[in-house]
């Protein structure tokens, strides 16, 4: 007889997750699927929109990403005009880029992942209880996310006007 088991929902993902594992009478697993349902429905929003529109309108699609999906939308401009963008235009996207790579980052290891991590290398040997950390631990991972997170939003200032949803680099004419 085969069994089947839900693990849901998956959390720390964008949209909703969920795992199914099918197990064969041996107990062990014959199938195993991963599904993430995330629908938004931009892209039928984005239908019929003037393509320049699109770095300014998509980069809202994400508060946590979105110089990725403006600098996307600003690629797929340069592609339909034809241009191949100068060569320190195309290094300041990916500087952009980098920082916003870099902004996220800290959010997600510093303040969203770390914590369970940290907790459990804390963890006495043989022992299954928790020590979470101090306030002093606690303050120093935050000062240190906080600076890379505001290093990180001064570059996309820089070059993008605005440290988010940057109205700049548009696709090139």
């Amino acid at each position: 007889m085969t069994r089947k088991i839900e693990i849901e929902p998956i959390t720390r993902i964008e949209g909703h997750g969920k795992v199914t594992l099918h197990l064969g009478d041996d107990g062990r697993v014959s199938e195993a699927r991963f599904n993430v349902v995330e629908f938004r429905g931009l892209e039928k929003v984005c239908e019929g929109r003037l393509f320049w529109e699109m770095p300014l309108f998509i980069c809202r699609a994400c508060g946590i990403c979105p110089v990725s999906h403006h600098l996307a939308a600003a690629k797929a401009g340069d592609a339909i005009l034809g241009v191949q963008i100068p060569p320190t235009a195309k290094k300041l996207r990916e500087l952009m880029h980098m920082a916003q790579y870099l902004q996220s980052h800290a959010l997600h290891f510093f303040h969203l992942a770390s914590p369970e991590p940290a907790a459990r290398l804390r963890c006495r040997s043989g022992k299954a209880k928790r020590r979470w950390p101090d306030r002093r631990e606690a303050r120093a991972g935050g000062q240190r996310r906080y600076a890379a997170q505001v290093r990180a939003k001064q570059i996309i200032e820089m070059l993008g006007e605005k440290r988010v949803h940057p109205p700049s680099p548009y696709p090139v004419e």
